[in-house]
């Protein structure tokens, strides 16, 4: 159970763990399949923080694209969408007024794509990259979290002090075995 939790409480706030904006629609992923050529930094995004961010953004479509070839780039494409219908209507007009918000046809159909270049960087670097261009926004530690934090790390220590003294009695009940074995064969 431990182990589950850790994994889990690592997924919620490892880092990665960040809300992107609403106009956020779908990021794309598009990188070799081996990673020599520059693409490492793609793939440990894509294991490492890529789960994090769509733990945090379930709306938000992500898709990975691996290439066959080394020498192809290395791109994460970010699809940003029309302003929520939320943003809207805080910039509207209230309801009671008389006259009602007309949507406007340029607005509806605005959509953009930005591409970074993920070639030869670092998956912090990436992250830091796709931070800045969305400006998302950190998923805080709460002190619940930060307890359970510790709580997992203490039972860590414990569980590796208790692998080095089971280690211990195993390799000395191997040795009693052997002796024993030993001095039954020379009878």
């Amino acid at each position: 159970m431990r182990k589950l939790q850790a994994a889990i409480t690592a997924i919620r706030l490892g880092p990665g763990a960040a809300k992107l904006p609403q106009d956020v629609q779908k990021i794309e992923l598009r990188f070799a399949y081996k990673m020599n050529g520059g693409h490492m930094g793609a793939r440990k995004f894509w294991r490492e923080e890529l789960p994090r961010l769509k733990y945090h953004n379930p709306a938000v479509a992500m898709t990975v694209h691996r290439t066959e070839l080394a020498e192809d780039p290395s791109i994460m494409s970010i699809h940003y969408g029309p302003p929520s219908i939320a943003e809207n209507a805080t910039t509207s007009p209230s309801p009671s007024s008389p006259s009602s918000p007309v949507p406007d046809n340029s607005q509806a159909t605005e959509e953009r794509i930005e591409q970074l270049d993920m070639k030869n960087y670092t998956n912090s670097e990436i992250l830091d990259a796709l931070l800045k261009l969305t400006k998302a926004q950190p998923v805080e530690q709460t002190p619940d979290d930060i307890e359970l934090l510790a709580r997992l790390k203490r039972e860590a220590e414990r569980s590796a002090e208790d692998a080095k003294l089971s280690l211990e009695v195993r390799t000395r009940e191997k040795r009693d075995r052997e002796l024993l074995e030993q001095a039954r064969g020379d009878l």
